[in-house]
């Protein structure tokens, strides 16, 4: 049987993506560091990095390649697909502004948990930055989505990322993360104790869709110095995951009767 080219079509495909992350991860680089990241040779990479900046989403300045905003055009259309996710916005800033801390708005994608919304009232407070892809299993908001997929759904994402140890807080071992997501569910919250970052402590709470699902998740975080307790989190997440799950509802109401 011939073949029709399309395995070596994804193979291409793979590796120019291959070298974006690279750049994304290396913060921009030079050709060598590239090549470095991806462990393919400078005059392979040099190819996919040319074609890369012939459509974008790539530049260069000087002797170092960086992304293009070509992506950034790209990636608001993605945050824009769902208008659902403008209802996150606002209660993530009001909630921001009336805790005086950093508080996320989360999705999972792929097996991975991305902010899409990051709001800070207090300039000093740093933390996640939006449109990065985390681990789930490491996250506040990631375990709070995972508590509430079925076991298998847990195991395939596990399956495809593993469980890398960021901190020496980080859960490593399936038992474990099971048992985790056991006592997240029993009460009904997440907690990311320094397991992504030291010196970040994080809280979430699962956002439900009006099917059952987990449609996100948000969450406070801080340096654990400086944030209240656990449950005084959880009183000022509860309220707003609260409206924000009715005005969901309301919202998938009202298409059903437009429909």
């Amino acid at each position: 049987m011939g073949s029709d080219g399309r395995g070596d079509r994804r193979k291409t495909t793979a590796t120019s993506l291959r070298v974006v992350d690279a750049i994304d991860e290396l913060g921009g680089g030079r050709l060598t560091d590239i090549s470095d990241q991806v462990g393919l040779s400078t005059s392979t990479v040099y190819t996919h990095l040319e074609t890369l900046r012939d459509v974008g989403y790539v530049t260069k300045v000087g002797e170092t390649y960086q992304l293009g905003l070509k992506l950034f055009h790209l990636g608001e259309a993605a945050r824009r697909r769902d208008e659902r996710y403008d209802l996150a916005k606002e209660h993530a800033f009001e909630l921001a502004n009336a805790t005086g801390e950093e508080v996320s708005f989360a999705v999972a994608e792929n097996g991975r948990s991305i902010v899409l919304f990051d709001e800070v009232s207090n300039p000093s407070v740093t933390g996640f930055q939006v449109g990065h892809q985390f681990y789930m299993h490491s996250s506040a908001s990631g375990k709070a989505m995972l508590a509430e997929f079925s076991d298998d759904r847990v195991h395939e994402i596990l399956d495809r990322w593993g469980l890398p140890a960021q901190t020496p807080n980080t859960i490593t071992s399936r038992d474990e993360l099971f048992a985790e997501l056991e006592r997240t569910r029993s009460r009904g919250y997440a907690v990311n104790d320094q397991e992504a970052l030291e010196g970040l402590r994080s809280v979430a709470l699962a956002i439900t869709g009006p099917d059952g699902s987990a449609f996100g998740s948000l969450d406070i975080s801080g340096p654990p110095y400086r944030l209240p307790s656990d449950e005084k989190l959880v009183d000022q997440l509860g309220p707003v995951v609260s409206d924000l799950e009715r005005e969901l509802a309301a919202g998938d109401d009202a298409t059903v009767r437009d429909s």
